[in-house]
């Protein structure tokens, strides 16, 4: 016999969760209270028939018509070369005006006038970025919110570790990019990634078989940020997490701050653009506001190692893709939030006192928004940004890789920190000691993974390694930061 609950008795349970939902949703985040959703490697090697996520028909529709008309409308001149490598701006050109340009690139008026030609070409006659149709599209293309990055090779490795600290802060679905079939990994795609609520995609796929253009390394994040299917979507570098919950909706509240985030980095740039250039290993996005933006962005990027790198960066450390989406969305007029906090960086001190930094910390944008707000920040108003993004960028998140590189070995030869000592890394992450977290994760993935992943074939004693190292670092008293 069916037991029907009572109509009193429904009431009461919906009224208890709303309850439940509300206080938790009001009483903030705490990282101690972290439990996380993690699976565990060892349970998820059942048989899969998974392969690649497909394209969607109509997003590569969309791509085929812009290949075509960025391949007519690209320079029509020689590759340019940097004659005078720009300066690297200091800490007191923090978000003033630039110093005078300088020319160094020492490119001719015919060969401006040809660029220019070609670059209004796409602006105004084939592409008509300028139009306002774009919104439109957008949603007819793209839905909901998400994550999305970039793997392949070496940067699987660290790509599984970033998500894997991404989930102890979301559940936000993740998109993964590939540059070819060739990176495809199928025990890692289907299996470990799909555990994690995340799936791969070949970015080729998205090609025609007679595109006149074809994807390489230097166009995946812009090309992935225009591919994936999300709408609104938080971009992150596979050596990159948030320690926070991403609220990707608060982040780009509409009447607060316009929609495409990102960080400065120190490095002139040339004029109409911010002093300092861009470190785009974070950027947050909304396709409905930014679709022509990305588009222009994703142009600058194709034909960026010939041409737009060096106009852009102007041999500057670092040139490459970070400064297309500011240049782009500041040619179209459309807005943008660029975190002005200075980024952090964690690091070692020797016994000398040489320090090596190790990882950035990157600033939350709606703290940075009130601090910096039309005035310089004081040494006591910075400390108000909380960070946000730890992005690992030397060395990276790599298990197979890391220990062969030296760089974690102290003077003694035996294991030290990256990151700095224990109480200052916990002071500045809530109380996390993120070092150790992120230490414990390649652990695990390294001995579960040690046969899985191509990238370390031919390194053997993967896991051995790793776990010698987590037990003089993180179990043998190797805490402080000067060894």
């Amino acid at each position: 016999m069916l037991l029907r609950p009572s109509p009193r008795l429904l009431l009461y349970a919906i009224a208890a969760f709303l309850f439940l939902s509300i206080f938790t949703l009001n009483r903030g985040f705490d990282p101690k209270n972290i439990k996380p959703t993690i699976p565990s490697t060892s349970d998820i090697w059942s048989e899969s028939k998974h392969g690649p996520s497909k394209p969607s028909p109509a997003i590569k529709k969309f791509w085929a018509k812009w290949a075509k008309i960025f391949h007519e409308s690209r320079p029509q001149v020689a590759a340019i070369a940097v004659k005078e490598v720009a300066s690297t701006a200091g800490s007191d050109a923090a978000n003033g005006a630039r110093k005078p340009h300088r020319q160094t690139l020492g490119l001719s008026k015919e060969v401006i006038d040809a660029l220019h030609d070609a670059h209004k070409s796409l602006l105004q006659d084939r592409g008509g970025l300028y139009g306002s149709r774009f919104g439109n599209q957008s949603h007819e293309l793209f839905s909901g919110t998400g994550i999305v990055t970039v793997a392949g090779g070496p940067h699987f490795a660290s790509a599984i570790i970033s998500i894997r600290m991404l989930r102890k802060v979301t559940t936000l679905p993740v998109h993964v990019f590939l540059e070819s079939r060739t990176q495809y990994e199928p025990d890692l795609c289907n299996r470990v990634l799909r555990a994690l609520n995340a799936e791969c995609f070949i970015l080729s796929d998205f090609f025609a078989p007679d595109s006149p253009i074809k994807p390489t390394a230097y166009q995946l994040k812009t090309l992935a940020l225009l591919f994936s299917s999300f709408e609104t979507i938080l971009y992150i570098d596979s050596d990159s997490f948030p320690h926070r919950p991403p609220n990707l909706a608060r982040l780009l509240d509409r009447n607060r701050r316009p929609h495409l985030l990102h960080h400065r980095r120190p490095a002139h740039l040339p004029p109409t653009l911010p002093a300092r250039s861009t470190e785009s290993g974070e950027l947050l996005l909304r396709k409905s506001t930014h679709l022509s933006s990305l588009l222009l962005a994703s142009y600058y990027t194709i034909y960026g190692p010939t041409h737009y790198y060096p106009l852009l960066s102007q041999g500057a450390l670092g040139d490459g893709d970070k400064e297309t989406f500011l240049a782009a969305a500041t040619v179209l007029g459309l807005p943008s939030y660029r975190v002005k906090e200075h980024v952090g960086t964690l690091g070692y001190f020797s016994p000398e006192g040489a320090f090596t930094g190790g990882a950035m910390v990157q600033h939350h944008p709606v703290d940075d928004s009130v601090v910096h707000n039309g005035s310089d920040a004081t040494a006591e108003d910075s400390r108000r940004c909380r960070p946000f993004f730890l992005h690992a960028h030397f060395p990276t998140l790599n298990a197979g890789r890391v220990l062969e590189e030296g760089s974690l070995a102290g003077p003694t030869g035996q294991g030290r920190r990256l990151w700095g000592k224990r109480e200052d890394v916990e002071a500045k992450f809530g109380g996390r000691d993120l070092e150790k977290e992120v230490w414990r994760e390649m652990r695990d993935v390294a001995c579960s993974l040690e046969t899985r992943v191509r990238d370390w074939r031919g390194h053997g004693g993967v896991c051995t390694r790793v776990r010698e190292h987590w037990a003089a670092v993180f179990e043998g008293g190797y805490l402080s930061g000067i060894i």
